[in-house]
């Protein structure tokens, strides 16, 4: 499926524009689904992660699995075996299950998680860990049957996880649109956006690098997220920067 994105970033960014007029967690539900399906894509969840013994449903912010899967993971209490959910606690970066599990190396409960989770044609996945200035947040998960990996595709999918899982706590958790950030805050990060480095960011607004890299860090510390691309990203959501 991978010839089918020549221009994921594209992609991306058309997905943040209709997902940005949406306020109704069905109405994103239902977009995510439509977009994530394009990639092969037919099961998805953005939720936090309980710890060992908790359920997962408190913390689920959008729902798109099968609901018979949901119910057996609940039911079963997969959340305390699943070494994909165990994963997510330990990077940042967005994977796919094949990079980090295989059989021969799994426990029996959590080959059972993985086995079941097939019988739903949910046969290969890809997470994004969600992380704040705090650490591990929340998971935006995925599972089809032949999904697109390419790296495209897994560009693509890391910014639109992102926006989804901060459009979701948004419609959910309502925040102030008070302007946070200062103008030179902004413009760093909108320069950040279009793909320029510190150096021509620095460039740009005649100051120095470590300048530049000074302003970043403060506007991420105050949106409370780590990353340059999730920074740029809160920061479009919230309504600092214009991309």
């Amino acid at each position: 499926m991978s010839g089918r994105h020549f221009n994921a970033g594209r992609d991306a960014l058309d997905f943040i524009d209709r997902l940005s007029a949406l306020s109704d967690p069905t109405a994103i539900i239902a977009a995510l689904r439509d977009q994530l399906a394009s990639y092969g894509f037919h099961a998805f969840l953005v939720t936090g992660l309980p710890e060992i013994g908790d359920r997962i449903d408190p913390l689920v912010l959008l729902n798109g699995w099968p609901p018979g899967w949901f119910e057996l993971y609940l039911e079963k209490s997969f959340s305390d075996w699943d070494p994909i959910a165990a994963h997510c606690k330990t990077t940042i970066d967005p994977f796919a299950w094949a990079d980090v599990y295989s059989d021969d190396n799994a426990s029996a409960r959590q080959r059972e998680v993985m086995h079941r989770a097939r019988d739903f044609d949910m046969i290969d996945g890809f997470c994004v860990p969600i992380h704040g200035e705090s650490g591990f947040q929340a998971v935006v998960t995925m599972a089809g049957d032949r999904p697109d990996l390419s790296r495209q595709a897994r560009s693509a999918i890391h910014l639109m996880s992102i926006y989804a899982h901060g459009k979701a706590a948004d419609c959910l958790r309502p925040v102030r649109r008070e302007h946070v950030l200062t103008v030179r805050e902004r413009e760093v990060l909108t320069w950040f956006a279009i793909g320029k480095t510190t150096e021509g960011v620095a460039e740009r607004l005649g100051v120095s690098a470590g300048t530049a890299e000074a302003h970043f860090e403060n506007a991420a510390r105050k949106l409370g997220v780590r990353g340059r691309t999730r920074t740029v990203i809160e920061a479009y959501r919230r309504g600092e920067i214009s991309i």
